[in-house]
């Protein structure tokens, strides 16, 4: 099981990723290999996590990686870009900072962290921050979906409703005729109402498709 990264399941809510699911985790350290924290890295490793360290900042993180973690100072000192998109599908993204100042609150804020660690590295808190990060992030991906499906539904419901008053102003038909007849359309041509209506709406001559329609007296 691929426990972070994943894509979340509906399960997830009643499991959430526990400290036994840790080992599992694939762990980026962005950090300069001069400068960097090793603290970090071994505390990482004793906890079960795959640690890769890599600098400077990658164009973009393999597809397996959990969480990725960023000398957030280091970064800024040496003016490197840091590319990274806060999407459904990006790992989760925890800053190391040294010390709090505008310029890395500022970026810790555009780049929308997960969670935030301070230096110097204390073993207290780790994982704490790690479990709570990895879990927060996959309640984020669910809420994502279902608001993606949400808006795809209303999506699709305007699409008929608009399809429906086409066919009602056109054709002088009531709303129950109208969608009467997108159904029709939809079990000829074995389709989804959705598909055509987005077909009356395009400018299609969805009289030619024989389609009888059965009024009620």
């Amino acid at each position: 099981m691929h426990v972070g990264r994943s894509e979340p399941l509906a399960s997830d809510k009643e499991n959430p990723v526990l400290i036994k699911d840790l080992r599992l985790l694939k762990i980026v350290l962005v950090q300069p290999e001069n400068g960097g924290d090793q603290a970090l890295r071994s505390h990482l490793e004793r906890i079960g996590c795959h640690v890769n360290e890599i600098w400077p900042p990658p164009a973009a993180y393999a597809e397996d990686v959990d969480i990725v973690f960023v000398m957030l100072d280091r970064l800024i000192e040496s003016r490197l870009t840091f590319n990274w998109q806060a999407d459904d599908h990006s790992p989760v993204l925890i800053a190391v900072i040294d010390y709090e100042n505008p310029l890395s609150i500022d970026r810790l804020l555009h780049l929308r962290v997960n969670a935030v660690i301070g230096l110097p590295i204390r073993p207290f808190g780790i994982l704490t921050n790690l479990l709570a990060a990895v879990n927060n992030h996959r309640r984020e991906q669910r809420l994502r979906q279902n608001l993606a499906r949400m808006q795809a539904k209303l999506e699709s419901c305007r699409l008929v409703e608009r399809a429906k008053l086409a066919i009602m102003l056109t054709d002088s038909q009531s709303e129950k005729e109208a969608y009467g007849v997108l159904r029709q359309m939809a079990m000829k041509r074995r389709t989804t109402v959705d598909m055509v209506s987005g077909e009356v709406l395009s400018g299609l001559n969805w009289r030619e498709e024989g389609v009888i329609l059965n009024r009620e007296e």
